[in-house]
């Protein structure tokens, strides 16, 4: 059964609020704990930082 256009972007949205959710869930816990995250750099390299540096980065740029 093939999917209408909008079924298609209702999913999409509802994939996005889920992952949005989880990954604000995932640094609200690390930041409570005081633990880090690994993201990648411009260069795309992995890097440690503070889960509050990727809490600032994600707020500054969520929307």
């Amino acid at each position: 059964m093939l999917m209408s256009e909008q079924e298609i972007i209702n999913m999409r949205a509802k994939l996005d609020r889920g992952l949005r959710d989880s990954y604000e869930k995932m640094l609200r816990l690390k930041m409570k704990l005081g633990e880090a995250v690994v993201v990648t750099d411009a260069d795309g390299f992995p890097v440690t930082i503070p889960a509050e540096e990727a809490w600032l980065a994600y707020s500054i740029n969520k929307d």
